[in-house]
């Protein structure tokens, strides 16, 4: 049984830890030289391209053999400006203090259409784009004018050339914006892990250049039909000057001037183009917030169809691939590393805790932790069930304190247990006579005949996992008393809380495990944490407890995860942290006791339960936060958010109205 209480005791001495494991699991900062390295490369590759291309060239349009030294400057700023970035990341990595000035907001109003406040960090970084942008207008704008305007009037063509050039102006726009939008996005990235960026940054950061990035494309294919008329009204001999297909180039150097696989490839610009712009529209249709709420598998998948765009629009323009290329071998490396976690099988068990929820417990290879970084209580991962959906992978937060956890299983076992906590959206099957459950069984078959609330219910992936325990439990249902009891378990005494038996079900499933991913949260450096937390929110709080339990007991005992074994140790050698509060907001009706505090036997713990729902009144966040913060004026207090979005923007206001007060709001939202 894979739920089963590990003792706090296991180690006599420091001497009987276990010793770091090597393992084969590729990490963001094991992979940190990897990605520097390929950055190096792909520098080299470009600056050697832009040689080589002007005898073969495998782009519609390339630059460098008619702008040979703009196309080189073009990437020599690209590369120089995301070195110069990653250097500026890497001091803010290390600077906690830089941290909290990039941070802090310029402006209380939210800025108009984004809904996000201006941060000096948002300002600075929309500075150095602008900045990059206009060293690359410099770069290009007068040699391109140059040439469309001089070839036109040569070809006695009076109007049409200032617009050619700002097409292609647009389109350099476009190379380096594209660079900028697959940069941070991938889960492994170095962007994210090593320089401390936490994911609603990357994602926000990602959504701005994306956006930026479609503008420029309608921009750019604006400019063009809007060129086209003058095309028409050319006369054949003057159609000549400038081809239709490609205005880069003359007649005789395109399709169907020239016949030759060169003029071929030449004049597939504009079907280039097309093709990349219609898959650019659908991504941008599917990023609509209308749109990715309500079909998020739509938006996600689109968004990996996104890759063949990339590879068309580099034919399209040969710059393109020049700015594309750091990102594209950022993207295949995290790829690389996805499939190689992924490619395991991992025997679980889910249990059911009564109520619709649900704990899922597995085995977590030790060699996943090698290169990470183990202070953080605060990990998620990805997790795949066939059975459930085959292309579909959900992220959990994990409630296991993954560094004591792998500090107190013995050295003899590879694999350690880590738990999940999720809960069904469709009414729980204990709380349904039988009658109700074997009707809902068969309602899958007339599926024309369902609802609209029971069709939602039937897709939601946690559900799906759910039903492999409500089957089971539904053939054993008996009247059994399904009232909740709210009081904290102080029966449990494990520090990386795995939940205790239930009398319910539990069955065997086969996942597989993509992480873990830690977020940038060191709670042991403040004198009093609150994890402020709604419905499904707690298992952050959970895994902070636990945290907070270890610490606690390592006042007595040694440290129990030596430096070496799994990155920096998770309890630091000052013992600051006191008080650890956690106040859970949850639905009278979705509440159950949750066996995962041991309150009685951790001096400094609380746990608050507040119901709502039925009439109750909802948690007043900013007079609870008020309270605790009463109670410690001089000390440093940190808060963790997490639940619904309206949830974590009422904590994050109330954090801003105290001084003194820091926080990490758990969101995905962008």
């Amino acid at each position: 049984m894979i739920l089963s209480e590990l003792s706090v005791s296991k180690y006599k001495s420091s001497d009987d830890y276990p010793t770091p494991r090597k393992g084969t699991r590729i990490t963001p900062r094991t992979c940190l030289w990897p990605l520097a390295l390929s950055l190096v490369v792909t520098f080299a590759l470009s600056i050697g391209l832009t040689f080589r291309s002007n005898h073969h060239c495998y782009a519609g349009t390339c630059g460098e053999w008619l702008f040979p030294l703009q196309a080189r400057l073009h990437v020599i700023i690209w590369y120089f400006w995301i070195s110069i970035t990653v250097t500026v990341l890497a001091v803010r990595a290390f600077h906690p203090e830089m941290q909290k000035v990039l941070a802090r907001p310029l402006a209380e109003r939210k800025l108009p259409l984004i809904g996000k406040q201006l941060t000096l960090s948002g300002a600075l970084m929309f500075l150095w784009v602008m900045a990059l942008y206009g060293i690359v207008v410099g770069v290009w704008w007068i040699r391109l004018r140059d040439y469309f305007v001089g070839r036109s009037t040569e070809g006695g063509i009076s109007q049409g050339g200032h617009r050619l050039a700002a097409i292609a102006l647009t389109g350099h726009l476009a190379d380096i914006t594209m660079g900028m939008v697959i940069l941070p996005i991938s889960r492994h990235s170095a962007l994210a892990s090593f320089f401390k960026l936490g994911v609603a940054t990357t994602l926000t950061n990602h959504m701005f250049t994306a956006y930026a990035l479609f503008v420029l494309v309608v921009i750019h294919g604006l400019l063009y039909v809007s060129w086209v008329p003058v095309y028409n009204s050319l006369s054949g001999q003057l159609r000549m000057v400038i081809p239709v297909l490609n205005p880069t180039y003359l007649y005789h150097e395109t399709w169907p001037g020239n016949t030759t696989s060169l003029g071929v490839w030449r004049a597939s610009l504009i079907f280039t183009g097309l093709v990349a712009s219609v898959i650019m529209c659908a991504i941008f249709i599917t990023t609509l917030p209308a749109v990715r709420r309500k079909h998020f598998n739509l938006f996600y998948f689109t968004h990996i169809f996104a890759i063949v765009m990339v590879i068309i629009i580099c034919l399209h323009a040969s710059t393109m691939f020049y700015c594309t290329a750091p990102g594209l071998v950022m993207w295949f490396l995290d790829w690389g590393m996805r499939l190689h976690e992924l490619r395991r099988s991992l025997d679980g068990e889910i249990t059911t805790l009564g109520n619709g929820w649900y704990c899922v417990t597995m085995p977590l290879p030790r060699a996943r932790l090698s290169g990470c970084s183990c202070r953080s209580p605060l990990a998620h991962f990805y997790i795949h069930h066939s059975g459930s959906s085959i292309r579909e992978l959900h992220p959990f937060t994990t409630i296991t304190h993954l560094a004591s956890r792998n500090s107190t299983t013995p050295i003899s076992e590879d694999d350690f247990p880590i738990e999940f906590l999720f809960r069904k959206r469709g009414r729980p099957i204990a709380t349904q006579s039988a009658t109700e459950y074997n009707l809902n069984r068969y309602l899958a078959i007339p599926r024309l005949f369902r609802t609209k609330k029971q069709r939602i219910q039937s897709t939601q992936w946690t559900d799906r996992l759910a039903s492999l325990v409500d089957e089971q439990q539904g053939s054993v249902m008996d009247n059994r008393d399904t009232t909740t009891d709210l009081t904290p378990s102080s029966e449990s005494t494990i520090t990386s809380a795995p939940p205790t038996p239930h009398p319910f079900p539990r069955i065997g499933v086969s996942l597989r495990l993509e992480g873990p991913y830690f977020s940038p949260a060191d709670p042991s450096r403040y004198n009093t944490v609150v994890c402020l937390v709604a419905g499904t929110g707690i298992s952050g709080a959970i895994a902070i407890a636990a945290a907070f339990i270890e610490a606690q007991r390592s006042r007595s005992v040694k440290d129990c995860c030596p430096p070496e074994t799994c990155g920096p140790s998770p309890i630091p050698s000052t013992h600051r942290w006191h008080k650890c509060i956690i106040i859970w907001s949850v639905r009278a009706a979705d509440a159950i006791s949750l066996p995962f505090f041991d309150v009685a036997n951790t001096p400094g713990l609380d746990v608050q339960t507040h119901l709502t729902g039925e009439g109750r009144k909802r948690v007043d966040v900013g007079e609870k936060l008020a309270e605790v913060r009463k109670g410690d004026p001089g000390g440093k207090m940190w808060v963790y958010i997490s639940g619904p979005n309206a949830f974590i923007q009422v904590g994050a206001s109330a954090c801003k109205a105290l001084a003194g007060v820091e926080f990490y709001a758990a969101s995905w939202d962008i």
